[in-house]
């Protein structure tokens, strides 16, 4: 299992990690997974600092993890697929391109969370969004970045809650 739909947590069983909203910096420091697949940090200078962690293979697919923390609290958990033929720079980047990342993202969530997307939009960007008790997880192509995205967002009351 990768995302526990009772929860939202993030489970890496080859890590033996759980990463879920809330989590601490230094727990997260002392992982396999921290240790082996960390890229490299951004500190966007606002109290927010991104980690980027190279893809790990789940279920078929490639997919690697970007984790905003502000301060030391995890609080945004953002995921993409990859695949050989995808753009690594402006120059190979194209629209449709970046709709089949889109895609492939949508179908890698369908696989893991063994449910349908419980809502799919085309406006303002395209969208999927499977909705749980707890919060969402989301994927969703926005052109003014060009880039698909994968994600969990937690309900308010939710991300205080969490172990």
């Amino acid at each position: 299992m990768l995302i526990n739909s009772e929860n939202g947590v993030i489970e890496l069983e080859t890590f033996n990690i759980q990463l879920y909203r809330g989590m601490n910096l230094e727990q997260l420091k002392q992982t396999d997974f921290y240790k082996e697949q960390y890229h490299n940090m951004w500190d966007v200078k606002t109290g927010y600092f991104w980690y980027y962690f190279q893809p790990i293979e789940i279920k078929g697919y490639q997919i690697s993890f970007s984790l905003c923390f502000f301060g030391n609290q995890l609080d945004i958990i953002h995921m993409n697929t990859w695949e050989n033929g995808d753009a690594k720079d402006w120059n190979e980047w194209t629209e449709e391109k970046e709709m089949k990342v889109f895609h492939r993202n949508n179908t890698f969530l369908t696989k893991i969370l063994e449910i349908p997307p419980t809502q799919k939009k085309k406006n303002p960007y395209p969208s999927c969004t499977f909705k749980f008790p707890w919060g969402d997880v989301w994927s969703v192509y926005d052109p003014r970045c060009a880039s698909s995205l994968m994600g969990i967002n937690c309900n308010e009351e939710e991300k205080t809650n969490k172990k």
